[in-house]
């Protein structure tokens, strides 16, 4: 009896285990297997097997890994993934296909079935080939990019043209960028156009043969003038590399662009195809043997991937992508040392010296080539070299270069010139006194009534972008003089502060009733600041909203603190604005004017909330109530169903009122691209000639984390005409302003 119970211990314990790890078993070699069947062959092949992903994840195993697939005879290594996308056309993949809870074996496009005899019943057996050995292709693969232009904050981190900055090599001597004259990927004029505002001379094209170059050159619609300036003049060395960094031929070919580099002048500028991967190792080589740290290195080589794929600094996505490319190549094809080898502390200098003589430099060659390297760099001129004195409050950078000593030089508005910071970052922008720049673009200011230019961005935030703040240093080049004058000229607009210089107080303080699509006339307001007088209006705006009985104030540009110095103002003379803030119906957002950012949505989404929870009439107003005003007037007139025409004209009216734009012109034309952009960003889409502007307008709440209840009582509180007793000065809540502006100073508005 004894012995039967054993027995039957025994067997309980085996079904336990078999419950508990279904069909594991522990291989010859210590390494974890998972063995299953398969139960479907599926329309196009792909096998489906009997246990689900997580008996792989509860294994050790992890996506990227590269895994031993065995069925039948076949032992294969394949990578675990979740999409057949995740390996490339006619490759092997093992799938989580997480939608249905299924492990699927499969080929992409392909028929495994049938390639390997497989059907339903054979078993499987998994194993572990190489831990992360896909794991770097498998994150890139996760990686979307657009290749529109308007996506991206800057032509440079479209064009992924950047100036080396590392140890050892000065910014504006060695440049990198995507292909400058294969249009593949929709860059080549922009990388063209930067290579000819920081004056490339000689350029090493690692992707193309000579062929190719004619090929593109021939093409319909091409535009890369410069660039075949230079390929004509002799300047470009067509190289024709391939992607596998360690094959001799890779290395023979970078020899023989290394010693083209030698014998020409800067600047100089490395592309392949994305100005990624071959650009990247070779910018990484030059950069280790002129001293660079690996952290250096890693930063300068995984920019590509933060222009490209916005991949976040410090994210562990970050980490592995740079790992498993950058790190791997450095330690293997660079210093011939295994995969693995912790290199952070090595001479990074000495194994790149060890790579070149390898691939065929001479001692003397090495030596050459680090002098070129280490020379100042080639700028044209004039041009000057400043530091980041203020990031001000909308990102812009003010420099300690002053607008005198500027046009001295012999810089001009209108002229276009260049910027290159000592991060590397570079941007061609015209000098101009005002933001005569579509929204989005950058430009050199010199503002009136200001002592110091700045480098900022319309509408965006150039610290951010460029990733530079306080103490940053960068250097300015004329780089085509004249080059935006008549766009200066025709959007160079003056205006005065007089009232008498204007046909209405409305007109004077750009005062008007919004009545577009389904908007009640008479419940929506705009205008210039009615509490801050730098542009005099401020008394006549408050007395404007006064007498149409505006009860709740959506105030874009200014803080409670703002407001506290405004009522301590000598000047100040705004009474009733005062009171409505003292009855807690203004909200401060204090925005930034970059409206594509999701900063200045959340603050957007913020003020229409407390209109929904409050009763018009409202006004919005930011500081002359064109800008910040002018988008958060298109997003609702888009919701509440107006058109495009007329979502242009009640924008430009601003531009009207302040400056006498006249319809029709090109000046009104120009300008009105501007609430055209921002049209694009509130519909999500381009083409705004087939935009849902309603929908878009609706989608972009939704997105920004709006409830569709929100959204609705907003909707109606928009729509419903306001009785007149109710916007009367005599209603409950006006009476109960007046009585507070009665009995109470400056000091009603209480933070």
């Amino acid at each position: 009896m004894q012995k039967i119970s054993r027995f039957t211990l025994s067997l309980l314990a085996v079904a336990f285990i078999a419950f508990v790890l279904p069909l594991a078993a522990i291989a010859g070699d210590n390494a974890l297997t998972i063995t299953g069947t398969v139960v479907e062959v599926q329309k196009y092949g792909n096998l489906t097997v009997d246990i689900k992903p997580k008996a792989l994840y509860d294994a050790g195993f992890a996506l990227g890994d590269v895994l031993n697939v065995t069925i039948g005879g076949n032992v294969l290594k394949i990578p675990f993934c979740t999409s057949y996308s995740d390996v490339d056309t006619g490759s092997l993949v093992v799938r989580d296909d997480q939608k249905n809870n299924l492990l699927v074996v499969a080929i992409n496009m392909g028929n495994f079935s049938t390639k390997y005899n497989a059907k339903v019943g054979d078993t499987l057996t998994f194993g572990l080939a190489e831990k992360a050995g896909y794991l770097s292709e498998y994150l890139i693969r996760q990686l979307k990019r657009t290749n529109v232009r308007s996506d991206y904050a800057a032509d440079s981190i479209f064009a992924n043209f950047r100036s080396i900055a590392t140890t050892g090599i000065k910014p504006g001597l060695v440049y990198r960028s995507s292909n400058p004259i294969n249009n593949e990927i929709g860059r080549a004029a922009y990388a063209d156009a930067l290579a000819q505002a920081v004056g490339i001379k000689t350029v090493l094209n690692l992707s193309d043969s000579e062929a190719d170059i004619q090929k593109y050159l021939a093409a319909p619609g091409f535009k890369s003038n410069y660039y075949k300036s230079l390929y004509e003049a002799g300047k470009v060395k067509a190289l024709n590399m391939g992607v596998d960094l360690t094959a001799p031929e890779f290395g023979a070919k970078l020899a023989e662009g290394l010693r083209f580099l030698i014998q020409n002048d800067g600047p100089y500028l490395l592309h392949c195809t994305e100005g990624k991967d071959r650009a990247g190792f070779v910018s990484a080589v030059l950069e280790s043997l002129m001293g660079a740290r690996l952290q250096e290195v890693v930063a300068d080589y995984m920019m590509s991937y933060e222009n490209y794929y916005g991949v976040k600094k410090g994210t562990d996505q970050y980490t592995a992508i740079a790992n498993s490319n950058i790190v791997t190549s450095l330690t293997t094809a660079m210093s011939g040392l295994p995969k693995g080898t912790d290199i952070s502390g090595m001479p990074l200098a000495k194994f790149a010296q060890w790579y070149l003589q390898s691939i065929g430099l001479s001692s003397d060659e090495i030596a050459a080539l680090k002098v070129k390297l280490s020379a100042s760099a080639v700028l044209k001129a004039p041009n000057v070299t400043g530091t980041v004195t203020q990031i001000e409050k909308y990102g812009h950078a003010l420099s300690d270069i002053t607008i005198a000593d500027f046009n001295a030089l012999g810089f001009k508005f209108g002229d276009m010139v260049t910027v290159v910071f000592n991060n590397g970052f570079v941007l061609e922008a015209p000098y101009l006194d005002g933001y005569y720049v579509n929204n989005g673009d950058p430009l050199v200011r010199a503002y009136p009534g200001q002592t110091n230019i700045a480098v900022c961005i319309n509408y965006g935030k150039l610290n951010v972008v460029a990733q530079v703040d306080v103490g940053s240093k960068f250097t300015i080049m004329l780089s085509r003089p004249g080059a935006y004058l008549t766009q200066y000229e025709i959007r160079r607009l003056v205006r005065s502060n007089k009232r008498e210089d204007y046909t209405s107080d409305e007109v004077f303080a750009n005062f008007r009733n919004i009545a577009l699509g389904g908007i009640a006339k008479g419940v929506l307001y705009r205008s210039s600041s009615p509490i801050d007088n730098q542009l005099g209006r401020a008394a006549f705006a408050d007395r404007l909203i006064k007498e149409a009985g505006v009860r709740t104030i959506v105030n874009l540009s200014d803080s409670a603190d703002n407001m506290k110095n405004y009522l301590a103002a000598k000047d100040f003379a705004s009474p009733y604005y005062a009171a409505l803030a003292g009855s807690n119906q203004v909200i401060f957002l204090n925005m930034n004017l970059a409206f594509a950012s999701d900063e200045f949505r959340a603050n957007v989404i913020k003020g229409l909330v407390f209109m929904a929870e409050h009763d018009g009439p409202y006004l919005v107003h930011c500081t002359e109530g064109k800008d910040r005003t002018g988008f958060f007037a298109a997003l609702v007139e888009a919701l509440m169903g107006a058109s495009k025409d007329e979502i242009v004209e009640d924008y430009m009216q601003s531009y009207i009122d302040y400056y006498g734009v006249k319809k029709g012109t090109d000046q009104y034309t120009l300008i009105s691209q501007d609430v055209l952009g921002m049209l694009k960003v509130i519909a999500g889409t381009n083409d705004l000639d087939k935009a849902d502007l309603a929908a878009g307008a609706k989608s972009y709440l939704l997105q920004g984390g709006m409830k569709a209840e929100q959204i609705e009582a907003l909707k109606a509180k928009l729509s419903t005409p306001i009785a007149a007793s109710d916007a009367s000065p005599a209603g409950t809540l006006i009476s109960a302003i007046f009585n507070a502006m009665r009995h109470q100073s400056r000091e009603v508005f209480v933070s």
